[in-house]
């Protein structure tokens, strides 16, 4: 709007705005990086100054030496004037800031008008044959005091806010643009510069060096664009402080997207602490293929994992996991409990290892040499199931020893047809041909003649 309309804003709506906003902070903060990019400049000039001056004044020397010092000398008062006006605007920026708190300090707070309007229709309510209305005109006499106050406030406000925004130079009158064109292109040295390969401060384009650059493969402060080095970069591929994109390397708000190297990363292929995503490495990872501690997911390696193909300690429904404490499938270690596991102390069915209550497994699940054993047990063991081998106990009171032997229909080379005893048998009789070993041994007995097996002497009284 061309001209102020708090001027007929009612104190409740310009009470409101001007305790609503973000405060003078921004301003302040403005005012700080002003002054900063003052000192900067300044320093700049003075630096690069003193290097071209020397630099002609000693083993430079001729026309070119020349014309290079009638360039920098055009730069450096052009940063000089830079400096200047960003002391400016760093002077009036403090400057808007002090008038905002002053106008907020002289405007009616909004708890203050919404009591006013309240009490107004309180008093309204119970004006009971005019009792109320002396009160209700001093209510309102307040109300309109708090418009005047505010509506002050306000005009104080815009008049100090306009008057430091007039003392501030347009930059198009402290810019000029230094430079020299080619046939082949444009090769910019100097500020706010537009081409390609420029050098300065303000160029647009790519492969720029200076400050404020807009483009590709940019180096300086304040770039924006694709593959960019130095501060307040926003892009691709950045690397520096304060960087917006992807794959950045740095810090400002901690980084956060894909690709990121640094602390506290929430993405997708992050390396850095208290990573959050796929393919991370470090420290308290959460996703897919993360390498760490305290990882929660898939193909995990680490510690306290808890997924599917994990290698760590305290790993937890994973499945071809090696570790100790395991629960899982295919798991090899210590303390498990899965299916076709190997290592000790587990429960499961089939496994390798020691004292692990389960079928088929080995070690102190079966029964000794020569010692007494039960049908159903041994039944329950190895010798279970259909064309099935297995190792038991040779003696007990069963009839027939199962000892290397299957239940039913057993093939093979190794087989005989009759009896469904293993080994390499005739069918005349069940022992013929097997030496003996020295050791509990007994005469030839046809395939009539049932087995007294080995007992132990009955002792009497």
């Amino acid at each position: 709007m061309t001209s102020p309309h708090f001027a007929w804003l009612p104190p409740e709506i310009n009470s409101a705005l001007i305790y609503a906003g973000p405060g003078a902070a921004p301003l302040l903060a403005a005012a700080a990086a002003w002054d900063g990019l003052a000192e900067d400049l300044a320093s700049s000039a003075s630096s690069f100054f003193s290097v071209t001056n020397d630099l002609a004044n000693g083993s430079w020397q001729g026309a070119s030496a020349a014309a290079m010092m009638a360039v920098a000398t055009q730069y450096v008062s052009w940063l000089s004037a830079a400096a200047a006006q960003a002391e400016a605007a760093s002077s009036q920026a403090a400057a808007i800031a002090a008038a905002f708190e002053t106008a907020v300090a002289a405007t009616v707070q909004p708890a203050v008008v919404a009591a006013n309007r309240a009490l107004v229709q309180a008093l309204a309510a119970t004006d009971w044959f005019g009792f109320n209305i002396p009160a209700i005109m001093d209510t309102e006499a307040a109300y309109e005091a708090m418009w005047a106050t505010d509506v002050a406030a306000m005009f104080g406000y815009h008049a100090d806010a306009s008057s430091a925004v007039a003392q501030l130079a347009p930059w198009q009158q402290v810019l000029q643009k230094l430079g020299f064109n080619f046939a082949n292109g444009r090769m910019s040295f100097g500020p706010i510069t537009m081409g390609n390969s420029n050098i300065g401060f303000g160029n647009s384009g790519s492969l720029n060096v200076g400050s404020g650059n807009s483009g590709n493969n940019n180096f300086g402060l304040g770039n924006l664009g694709n593959n960019n080095f130095g501060f307040g970069n926003s892009g691709s591929n950045d690397f520096g402080i304060g960087l917006t994109g992807s794959n950045q390397i740095g810090f400002g708000g901690f980084n956060s997207g894909s690709g990121n190297i640094g602390l506290f990363n929430s993405g997708t292929g992050n390396i850095g602490f208290f990573n959050s995503g796929s393919g991370n490495f470090g420290i308290g990872n959460s996703g897919v293929s993360n390498t760490g501690f305290l990882n929660s997911g898939s193909v995990n390696a680490g510690v306290l994992n808890t997924g599917t193909a994990n290698t760590g300690f305290f790993q937890e429904n994973g499945l071809g996991s090696a570790e100790a404490l395991n629960s899982s499938h295919y798991m090899t270690g210590g303390v498990s409990a899965a299916n076709l596991s190997s290592g000790l102390l587990n429960s499961v069915s089939a496994s390798t290892g020691g004292l692990a209550p389960a079928a088929g497994s080995s070690l102190l699940s079966n029964a000794g040499f020569a010692a007494p054993a039960d049908a159903s047990a041994l039944a329950s063991g190895l010798e279970a199931g259909h064309a099935n081998s297995s190792v038991s106990a040779a003696g007990g009171p069963t009839p027939t020893p199962p000892a290397l032997r299957t239940t039913t229909g057993a093939t093979g080379p190794f087989f005989a047809a009759g009896n469904a005893d293993p080994g390499v048998r005739t069918l005349t009789g069940r022992e013929s041909n097997i030496p003996s070993s020295g050791f509990f041994n007994k005469g030839e007995r046809g395939p009539d003649v049932p087995d007294p097996a080995t007992r132990e002497p009955l002792l009497t009284d």
